[in-house]
């Protein structure tokens, strides 16, 4: 009885005693034990690895973004060029002139907007109507 007194019934190995460990590796317990340990370490490899791939999404996403945002300063630093030289030409003639500002200020107002995150597509919509009045306007 002294024996039996002695046992805790513990499943856990670090705390069970002598007789609790044999019980536990004769039914079972601890294989059960090892069982859920691995299950868990797996779904979290199983996390980690989808973490690591919303990563690589979001960085290439983020580098397609900083290409497309200098594609579209650069074509927007083209067009602003273009007014720029354009106001020489229209110095005598003060409606084109005050077209080609009005031109250049909604020129300002994308780069603006480029630079707060507005969708390129919006942005690029912007530009090529912009670019067109200016071809018109330079005609």
């Amino acid at each position: 009885m002294i024996v039996l007194a002695g046992c805790s019934g513990s499943t856990d190995p670090e705390t069970a005693h002598l007789f609790d460990n044999v019980k536990n590796l004769n039914n079972g317990e601890y294989d059960r034990q090892i069982a859920s340990k691995d299950a868990e370490a797996a779904a979290i490899v199983r996390q980690n690895n989808a973490a690591s791939a919303r990563i690589s999404t979001l960085r290439n996403q983020s580098a397609s973004n900083s290409a497309e945002i200098k594609a579209l300063t650069s074509q927007i630093s083209s067009l602003r060029a273009q007014t720029s030289s354009l106001r020489g030409k229209f110095s005598n003639q003060p409606d084109k002139l005050a077209q080609l500002n009005q031109l250049d200020g909604q020129l300002v107002q994308i780069r603006a907007d480029v630079g707060a995150g507005t969708s390129p597509s919006v942005a690029r919509a912007e530009l090529n109507r912009v670019s067109a009045a200016i071809r018109a306007l330079s005609r």
